[in-house]
């Protein structure tokens, strides 16, 4: 008769476990046994013991056993698969396949699922470690797929569980802190930006730079999202990438749906855009000369090109900052202006508090140091 035991498993934990003699295999003729163990209890243990037991009285624990296939890790995932993404956006399902294709499955993939040990899911982590800056989250996502076989009782346990995943140390960069620009950069990037041929990318970055959106929004917007007798600009979609290529999208976040006043200037400038472009409310503010969505990409060719002009009429270069950085130009002449944390979150559509305080950081020690700056050259000495 099998006996129920305690043990301690590699993380410390007590759990209990039992091996059963099951009878001997209806083909070699040598006897089998098996182990199961994982349970949380004693009584958990005792009944899972019983059913077995009672299976092989009734001749049924040979054949269910026979008939049950071992699974490799890329299978499982497959049947996750299908399951995960009638639970998320296509832009995500897209990000999530190539993790798995690029990462997990030359890994895990053929690797019987009950068969990959701790030890083995810890030396992979240390080596996405070293080599990605998101190793936490390849490895939250490999969790997953064990905690799926779980579910259906293809594993007692779940071994991405039992490792320890190293952090990253964060390290301060200057880029970050510097990404935007100054009133008086602003004011010189859109002078020369609107002196130049491309429209289009002039109404771009003033855009970003007076509302504070985001690229993916601003190319998603159309004509009738612009409501000019009052005022206001509607955000409720982006554009994002799947398999297919370009499409657009509702937001990740409720917050990110917001109506937002707009200024005289910028509306003005956009009125004289929508003539010279000869559109109609249906169409995309920002298209391509098809009338399809632009990339994301193309913004920065544009602002490269504009920076570069800029450059030349400058003894001494301007600082670069990132089409992303017109968000954070725009934060920080909130806050200069007064603007509270509560109304920055709203106009920028951040769902959490904390991202709104995190730009407010990073502009507010950039302008400490200039401030230091500034003093040093009007004090002298």
């Amino acid at each position: 008769m099998a006996t129920i035991k305690l043990y301690t498993k590699k993380d410390g934990t007590k759990a209990y476990m039992f091996n059963v003699y099951l009878g001997k295999h209806p083909i070699t003729g040598k006897p089998m046994r098996t182990t199961k163990r994982g349970f949380k209890s004693e009584k958990q243990a005792r009944l899972a013991l019983s059913k077995i037991e009672l299976d092989i009285a009734d001749g049924k624990y040979t054949e269910i056993e026979k008939e049950k296939p071992k699974k490799t890790f890329e299978q499982i995932y497959w049947s996750w698969y299908e399951e995960y993404k009638t639970t998320v956006k296509e832009s995500t399902l897209l990000k999530t396949e190539r993790t798995f294709r690029n990462h997990i499955l030359p890994a895990f993939g053929d690797k019987y699922i009950d068969e990959i040990k701790p030890l083995e899911v810890q030396e992979q982590m240390n080596k996405w470690h070293t080599k990605l800056v998101r190793s936490r989250e390849v490895m939250n996502y490999t969790g997953s797929v064990f905690d799926y076989a779980m579910r259906f009782e293809l594993i007692n346990s779940n071994p991405t569980k039992l490792i320890r995943k190293p952090v990253h140390k964060k390290q301060v960069e200057e880029d970050k802190d510097l990404n935007f620009y100054d009133k008086d950069e602003l004011k010189e990037f859109l002078r020369v930006a609107e002196s130049m041929a491309n429209e289009r990318a002039f109404i771009f970055f003033r855009l970003l730079a007076f509302t504070g959106i985001r690229k993916g929004e601003a190319l998603a917007l159309r004509w009738s999202d612009v409501n000019f007798s009052g005022k206001v600009l509607t955000i409720n979609k982006a554009v994002s990438r799947r398999e297919k290529g370009l499409y657009i999208q509702t937001p990740k976040t409720a917050s990110s749906i917001r109506r937002i006043s707009m200024d005289d200037k910028t509306l003005d400038y956009l009125k004289k855009f929508k003539i010279d472009t000869e559109s109609v409310d249906d169409d995309l503010i920002f298209r391509t000369d098809t009338g399809g969505i632009l990339s994301q990409s193309k913004s920065r060719k544009w602002l490269i090109v504009i920076q570069d002009e800029i450059d030349k009429q400058r003894e001494k270069p301007m600082k670069r900052i990132t089409t992303h950085g017109f968000r954070h130009t725009h934060a920080s002449l909130l806050f200069e202006s007064g603007a509270s944390l509560k109304e920055v979150q709203f106009r920028l559509g951040h769902s959490e508090i904390q991202t709104t305080m995190d730009i407010y950081t990073h502009i507010s020690k950039s302008a400490k140091e200039k401030l230091a700056e500034k003093f040093n050259e009007f004090v002298d000495f």
